[in-house]
């Protein structure tokens, strides 16, 4: 009997299958791939292509009666999955023996736990079935893992699918819950909490409500700036006492000054600047928004990519550190043939020993995400950028000690002291290996002598204001989840999407919609617990331990029943009054993110709007002003501003094609740009006559 090996992606399968032997026959069954090597046929499935559904779909809550089905009957928009379930149950009955070799980790345990127990008809801890057990997808590490096959991790199984299960009832039940009260007031929209969604808000809300209590307060600075002697050149310092909140004082504290200033100390202090960690994602994810401004969610997209192409290792890591039975000089070796590599891994090879920087953070099942050293070819401009970041990561991880040093002067000047400082590097280390990415303040202070006098050549009183706190980025947001220990590394990006989907957040810098702020306030007032930090580090924290045999799954979902149920009852009892609470913002929250300017024949708001032709664009004053403006059809979302002309910009989304993002002024040039793109794209994908063309791109 042949073996099925059981892929998460495509990709992973045709990689797989190349690895275990050099005659590799592809196949097709109804257009889905797979592989059949040897004895064993490689097949994928294409992520989760089974779901949790409702046996008894009832629109009612709470409800706990669930079941494991397949996607497709759960949501419309894994109608793709179907092909590949089938060709699974098709190529199980050739079959005596089965491997999981989707992702090392708790959702690939999952997804290969119900393909083979579900597509497969096989029980997943019997005897014939194995797991994969790798972190690259190089050749090496496939035949590796093939020859040491581990038995099913049962625990790591059992903590997916409560994960899966518990977030069921906590999502499904309080969502119907909201979106029920939202109809008790006359609204119908549909609104969503989860139990990682709510706390996140909370957290987004707490932010938002201090940046909106913030009174400014005047203060003021005081600059003294002094000629060098030996070059004439300007230094330029602060008084000591920093800010002054009077602004009398700090005008006497000017009148008192005069036009010699003296050295009165000099303080050096060298310090030894450590190399950088190896990335874990959280980290990798906040260096990528921080040094190239791309989003989490996006730079996850992209990492998954370059680990199934087989040139990073696996991304949904929490560890940093990279253990010593990685060939740290194979990879160098192989890194060195890319000539924008080759100088800083040759420095790296000649050290006797190779020792990374490892940081605190463990994961039992990945090491720190790292290049494998297969030549990354065919790149997007993106993934080159994330793959760049990781590989002088990578190489800075082994990097000496960089040397910096603080300077610090201070002047007398009439018994009032001011204070130079600046920092520079003396030696580069690690700096040189990090390449672009070794961004520090550099502000190196003319040499002066204690004693030397200077001559004034101006003090300045600078007015300022207070500044309220930054609002959190999507990076700095999934930063503080990871530290309140909310969701997972892999999950972390997805609930910050959805806040997005929701209307609760807006904008880059991540504001909180009036919506937002509503939902947070009238669940801590009816339904505190929706919103705890507290309880929801308390089921991750059990989650955990199922994992390693410290709890039970059994015991979770029992205490996830009892607070669904706790929670629910709490919105039975109040549904008017928390509907009542959001009924307004819910309008005005959806009219804001509808409008899309002024209207140039009266003034009023554009906005967005549907009809039974379309979408367009119509006047918020109809039927006094009917201008209206066409728009295409499939989803159409507002998506800030162009940059060209000052109109709005929006994105047509439709599923399975491009999105397409234009101005709404007909005359902006970025219009015909792009659609001259547009027209270059259909000719270049898409075959046959003219009208197959359109028909294609409606």
């Amino acid at each position: 009997m042949k073996t099925l090996i059981v892929t998460e992606k495509p990709k992973v399968a045709e990689r797989i299958a190349k690895s275990l032997g050099k005659s590799v026959k592809k196949q097709f069954r109804n257009k889905v791939p797979y592989y059949e090597v040897g004895e064993n046929i490689v097949a994928p499935a294409v992520g989760h292509i089974y779901g949790l559904k409702e046996k008894n779909a009832k629109w009612t809550y709470p409800v706990f009666d669930i079941e494991w089905v397949p996607a497709y009957e759960v949501n419309e928009g894994s109608s793709f999955t179907k092909g590949y379930l089938n060709n699974l149950k098709f190529l199980a009955k050739k079959c005596g023996k089965f491997i999981n070799a989707c992702d090392f980790d708790i959702e690939g345990s999952v997804i290969g736990f119900n393909a083979i127990k579900y597509a497969c008809n096989v029980d997943p801890f019997g005897e014939n079935v194995y797991r994969m057990k790798f972190s690259t997808i190089t050749k090496d590490a496939i035949i590796r893992a093939y020859e040491n096959l581990d038995p099913i991790q049962r625990e790591m199984v059992n903590a997916g699918l409560a994960r899966h299960t518990l977030d069921w009832y906590w999502g499904i039940n309080l969502s119907r819950a909201l979106t029920t009260s939202i109809k008790k007031a006359g609204r119908y929209v549909t609104l969503s909490i989860g139990r990682v969604q709510g706390p996140a808000l909370k957290i987004l809300a707490g932010r938002e409500k201090e940046i909106r209590a913030f009174v400014t307060e005047p203060y003021w600075e005081i600059e003294q700036i002094a000629k060098e002697n030996k070059n004439n050149k300007k230094i330029s310092s602060l008084h000591e006492k920093g800010k002054f909140k009077d602004e009398k004082e700090a005008k006497d504290v000017k009148e008192k000054c005069g036009d010699k200033t003296t050295v009165s100390k000099v303080v050096k202090k060298k310090f030894k600047h450590a190399p950088p960690h190896p990335f874990d994602l959280t980290t990798l994810q906040t260096e990528a928004y921080k040094q190239l401004k791309v989003d989490p969610r996006k730079t996850l997209e992209i990492a998954q990519d370059l680990y199934t192409s087989g040139f990073i290792s696996y991304p949904r890591t929490s560890s940093q550190q990279l253990p010593d039975d990685i060939n740290f000089r194979e990879i160098l070796t192989k890194l060195s043939k890319n000539e924008n590599y080759e100088h800083l891994c040759e420095m790296l090879l000649s050290k006797e020993k190779l020792a990374p920087n490892n940081g605190k953070k463990t994961d039992p099942a990945h090491p720190a995400i790292h290049p494998t050293g297969e030549k990354a070819k065919g790149l997007s401009a993106e993934n080159k950028k994330i793959y760049d970041l990781i590989v002088h990561r990578f190489l800075a991880a082994f990097g000496d000690f960089a040397t910096r040093e603080t300077v610090k002067i201070l002047f007398d000047n009439n018994s009032e002291i001011f204070a130079a400082k600046g920092t520079r590097t003396t030696d580069p280390g690690w700096h040189i290996l990090y390449g672009k990415y070794a961004k520090f303040e550099e502000e190196e202070l003319p040499k002066l002598e204690e004693g030397e006098v200077l001559d004034v050549i101006e003090i300045k009183i600078h007015a300022k204001e207070t500044k309220p706190p930054k609002r959190y980025t999507p990076a700095s947001i999934i930063r503080e989840m990871e530290k309140n220990n909310l969701g997972t590394k892999a999950t972390r990006s997805q609930i910050i999407d959805i806040l997005f989907k929701r209307n609760y957040v807006d904008g880059r810098s991540l504001e909180v919609t009036q919506l937002g702020l509503d939902v947070v306030e009238t669940m801590d007032k009816f339904c505190p617990e929706v919103m705890s930090i507290d309880l929801t580090r308390k089921f991750e924290d059990e989650m955990k331990k199922i994992s390693v045999k410290d709890y039970t799954s059994e015991k979770v979902l029992v205490e996830g029943r009892e607070m669904v149920t706790k929670i629910s009852a709490e919105f039975k009892e109040n549904e008017l009054k928390i509907g009542k609470a959001l009924a307004e913002s819910v309008s005005e929250t959806s009219k804001k993110q509808n409008v899309v300017g002024k209207c140039k024949d009266c003034g009023g708001d554009l906005m967005l709007r549907q009809g039974k032709y379309g979408n367009f664009i119509g006047c918020g004053s109809y039927p006094k002003c009917k201008f209206t403006m066409s728009l295409p059809q499939g989803m159409i979302k507002k998506e800030g501003e162009c940059e060209e002309c000052g109109n709005a910009m929006v994105v047509r989304i439709i599923k399975g094609k491009r999105p397409w993002k234009f101005c709404i002024n007909p005359n902006c040039p970025t219009r015909k740009e792009a659609e001259e793109k547009r027209k270059a794209f259909k000719e270049k994908y898409y075959k046959g006559d003219e009208k197959e063309k359109n028909k294609k791109d409606m």
